[in-house]
């Protein structure tokens, strides 16, 4: 019986599909079976604190699906990272990859190639990552790195000398904060201070990350920074009450009085079990650690202003971006996304280094952690602005700080000045 013309139809409708899967599936057209990889390809990154042994578990990794890529690694002195970068990326053999502070992209954008949008949409990018990452790297929609991990500024306290003093608990809010400080403190006869309630109040002289914990009190109180159109600092008029409220525990005067630039370096103090309390990072724990094994200390949750309706933290991290010289930059941004993107990948990077991560997914595993769930809770809530030079603000706030509690300036005066300065140095980057 002869068929219909109809199903003569959906017979050859029939054969050319399974034609074309069978061409899929052996390689003639493209598509459904893998790509491979069809040239060598070598990529040079460069690193500032992970150790090469720690780079090389990852591209053992990616070597797993790439197997013609080489992952060359070279770790950076920490000391003078930027300026060892900047010099190797002028030179002839230029790095693919390379570490990239999370400040750095208002300093240093022309000197990367963002992400195409087709390798990782905006909205898959925001599903991965808290918002301080695209407020720090995709600021206008466009991304040019992704974060290793995040940091956040975090309280540490010793525990032994909360109980000692009958405090069972360390502050949340700055209000609290102030209550304890006369409880904390040991004062001699003079009103010389022999125990610090708290490493606060100084310049980075004395405070290791005083700039960090200035700045956060200007996020948490809502002051802007900088104007909408990015041209000068904006920080002066609302800034001043969190100058004034930084520096008064370093201004004898004061009833919270609590510092002076004269005691022993913030970090040192708190390991000798003179200071009670101190504001820093998750990287610094080891650290700590390894200055007094015995210390009996913990990490709580930044204080927040009180009655505030929302928790406003402070990160400080890298990330890796691909450079403009790269000769392979569809690979090296393939290369970044496996390591930053992929849960197990990361967790394997975070395993080796210790840091807090970067990926929703894994912030949510590590927010009941003993050591890290504090900084993982905070990355969520972490906030930051955009920074013309991180250095150069970094010791302008610093000389902000000295030049307030030595009397050599106002607060207002001080303030002023440091706006001018940065302004100064937005202007000059934009000629």
């Amino acid at each position: 019986m002869p068929l219909s013309r109809s199903k003569l139809i959906i017979l050859g409708v029939a054969g050319l599909f399974i034609l074309i899967i069978v061409l899929l599936f052996v390689g003639i057209l493209p598509g459904l079976r893998p790509r491979q990889q069809t040239a060598a390809v070598t990529l040079n990154v460069l690193g500032i604190f992970d150790k090469p042994s720690i780079f090389q578990d990852l591209a053992n990794s990616y070597r797993q699906s790439r197997p013609k890529t080489e992952i060359k690694y070279r770790q950076l002195n920490a000391d003078n990272y930027e300026n060892e970068l900047l010099n190797a990326l002028a030179s002839p053999q230029p790095p693919d990859i390379f570490m990239f502070h999370g400040s750095w992209l208002p300093k240093h954008y022309d000197k990367i190639l963002p992400l195409n949008e087709s390798q990782l949409p905006l909205v898959r990018f925001r599903e991965l990552f808290p918002t301080v990452v695209e407020q720090n790297f995709a600021p206008d929609g466009i991304i040019y790195a992704l974060p290793l991990y995040i940091d956040t500024l975090a309280l540490f306290y010793n525990k032994d000398i909360f109980d000692d003093k009958g405090i069972a608990l360390p502050p949340k809010t700055w209000t609290e904060f102030q209550d304890i400080v006369s409880d904390l403190r040991e004062l001699d006869k003079s009103g010389k201070i022999n125990k610090a309630a708290a490493a606060i109040g100084g310049s980075n002289k004395s405070v290791n990350r005083a700039s960090d914990l200035l700045n956060l009190l200007m996020l948490q109180a809502g002051t802007p920074m900088v104007d909408q159109s990015f041209t000068r600092a904006a920080f002066a008029r609302e800034g001043e009450n969190q100058l004034k409220f930084y520096t008064q525990f370093a201004d004898a005067k004061s009833p919270y009085f609590t510092w002076n630039e004269a005691l022993h370096y913030s970090l040192d103090n708190f390991a000798e079990e003179t200071t009670a309390m101190i504001f820093n990072y998750a990287y610094q724990i080891p650290v700590l650690k390894d200055k007094n094994p015995f210390l009996n200390f913990a990490a709580a949750l930044m204080p927040q202003p009180s009655g505030a309706e929302k928790s406003v933290n402070y990160a400080n991290y890298w990330g890796l971006a691909v450079s403009n010289k790269s000769r392979n930059p569809a690979a090296a941004w393939d290369f970044i996304l496996s390591v930053t993107a992929d849960p197990e990948t990361s967790r394997k990077y975070l395993n080796s280094t210790g840091h807090p991560p970067a990926l929703r997914s894994l912030i949510n595993e590590r927010l009941n952690d003993p050591v890290l769930g504090v900084f993982a809770r905070q990355s969520l809530t972490a906030r930051s602005w955009p920074q013309i030079d991180n250095v150069a603000i970094e010791n302008s706030f610093s000389k902000m700080i000295e030049s307030v509690i030595s009397g050599r300036l106002t607060a207002r005066q001080a303030i002023q000045q440091a706006e001018n300065e940065i302004s100064q140095v937005m202007a000059q980057k934009r000629r």
